[in-house]
């Protein structure tokens, strides 16, 4: 059986839940990153159309050199938006991380509680083991006296008392 993934939603969940969450518990930003991307890269396409359409109101020229360089802009532009959106990604689950490792020593108290609890046990345990060693201790003589641990040592060994 395979656990969903908290960052997927499932078939019947919308891609963007929680919008309403006033407490902000999920991020929404990573799950928006794709079209944050796709904007940001249409706003770019769109800034140097039109400055490639301002070169060429001002001279043909210009226009011509505009256009022949806009591709490389472009793709410089589309380089830099990929790489900080993953700066972006990257210092998010970096700060995801450090969440998980705030939360580590409340675990870690939790745990020494039931450590301590489980230790508590033990020792109530150890002191019944050693309560019943000393009335053994103290029984052992009128035991050995009626013969008893030998006659139960052959009943369990499977020899019949003669």
């Amino acid at each position: 059986m395979q656990t969903p993934n908290p960052g997927t939603p499932t078939p019947g969940e919308s891609r963007i839940p929680n919008l309403a969450d006033w407490r902000f518990n999920r991020y929404l930003t990573m799950q928006l990153m794709p079209l944050f991307y796709l904007l940001l890269i249409v706003g770019a396409l769109v800034v140097v159309v039109s400055v490639v359409g301002l070169c060429f109101w001002f001279s043909t020229l210009a226009g011509i050199i505009a256009a022949v360089i806009a591709p490389l802009a472009l793709l410089v532009i589309v380089a830099v938006i990929r790489a900080a959106l993953e700066y972006l990604i990257m210092a998010h689950r970096i700060m995801r991380i450090i969440e998980r490792m705030d939360a580590l020593p409340g675990q870690v108290a939790d745990l020494s509680v039931r450590v301590d609890g489980i230790t508590d046990h033990v020792d109530g345990l150890t002191g019944h083991v050693n309560d019943i060693h000393e009335t053994l201790m103290h029984v052992r003589p009128f035991l050995r006296s009626a013969g008893l641990p030998g006659r139960l040592l052959n009943a369990f060994r499977g020899h019949p008392e003669k």
